[in-house]
């Protein structure tokens, strides 16, 4: 499966291809954001999408490859990345703002130009917070290292803030070669895009996903992620009934088997994504949207409105590079896939 360095690479491929598709919308830059159609004309129908974190690029060459390896009679709605701007990179990002895209070899290049054409609204070791035109860019994430309503925030409340890619020796996400987007909601409070799927106030991106949903009431909800470990792990769901709760379950059980048996490593022993989650056997985790808040991610939604969801995490450092953590990702997808057949047959 082929890394796409660009946007543009995803939709060229879509037109040679052939896929059925449709533009659910626009992002600030006027990107289209595309949604493509395989599976048959079975209902409920399966969901599934990558890339709202545009670092996580595997989630995106695994969306793009289950169009050719799902075999389903069931309606499959696929968006392969929720984030076509950070996607294109930093460079892109500044240029949005610099009207041309700068020369980036190094964090140290963002600093300086963050602080020669922007105006700086903080300051404090590596970190650099500056804002450029429209949009808000920083050196380094910034994500839940401030108060909700931070006074040097103020100018940004409502808008974007990009930081850079900055891991070394990960295959589809260089330095500076994706720009992760965070957003900063009316209230002040910094957030990414996969966080406001319940909220009235909403950046075009979650609210595109959260009117495609009610369109299409999946059945089956798959949002294919990465970390940034070495081994795979999953998050789960409790579901609104027993029945939903019993196919959560059972595909919890497919998928862990599945990945366990294909060799592929999974997260180790006593690791856990946070304080929010359940744990169950190895790799498996129980994610309790009310405890962790900072509003309902794709799968949270997905779970409270319409059934079985699940957030697909593959380890950016996994031994076999970005082929495996594709292939990995596509064999948790097709295994829930397998199963929910099973339930609607």
């Amino acid at each position: 499966m082929q890394i796409f360095d660009r946007y543009t690479d995803i939709l060229q491929q879509i037109e040679q291809k052939g896929y059925p598709s449709q533009i659910l919308g626009h992002t600030p830059d006027g990107s289209p954001l595309v949604c493509l159609r395989t599976g048959g004309e079975k209902t409920p129908a399966i969901f599934i999408s990558a890339g709202s974190h545009s670092t996580e690029q595997a989630g995106v060459g695994a969306a793009m490859g289950l169009l050719d390896a799902l075999d389903t009679e069931h309606q499959v709605y696929i968006i392969p990345t929720r984030d076509p701007m950070g996607m294109n990179g930093y460079a892109y990002a500044l240029s949005l703002s610099l009207g041309e895209e700068p020369e980036l070899n190094a964090i140290e290049d963002v600093e300086k130009i963050l602080k020669a054409r922007g105006e700086v609204l903080y300051e404090e070791g590596e970190t650099v917070v500056a804002i450029i035109g429209e949009y808000g860019y920083s050196t380094v994430g910034i994500f839940g290292k401030f108060d909700i309503g931070a006074d040097f925030l103020k100018p940004l409340f409502g808008r974007r803030i990009f930081f850079p890619s900055s891991a070394e020796g990960i295959e589809g996400t260089a330095l500076c070669q994706r720009a992760y987007t965070l957003i900063v909601s009316p209230e002040g409070e910094v957030l990414h895009i996969n966080r406001f799927h319940d909220t009235v106030w909403s950046p075009v991106e979650p609210r595109c996903t959260r009117n495609l949903m009610a369109e299409i009431q999946p059945g089956l909800t798959l949002d294919l992620h990465e970390y940034g470990g070495d081994g795979f792990w999953f998050s789960a769901r409790h579901q609104r009934n027993e029945n939903d709760e019993m196919w959560e379950k059972r595909m919890a059980d497919a998928i862990i088997r599945a990945v366990a048996d294909s060799g592929a490593k999974l997260a180790p022993e006593g690791y856990t994504p946070g304080s929010f989650f359940e744990i169950g056997e190895r790799g498996v985790f129980w994610l309790i949207a009310q405890e962790r808040g900072e509003g309902l991610n794709l799968a949270d939604y997905g779970a409270h409105q319409y059934g079985p969801s699940f957030t697909i995490e593959t380890g950016m450092t996994m031994q076999g590079g970005y082929q495996e953590r594709v292939q990995t990702s596509i064999l948790a997808a097709q295994t829930a896939i397998s199963v929910f057949e099973e339930r609607w047959r």
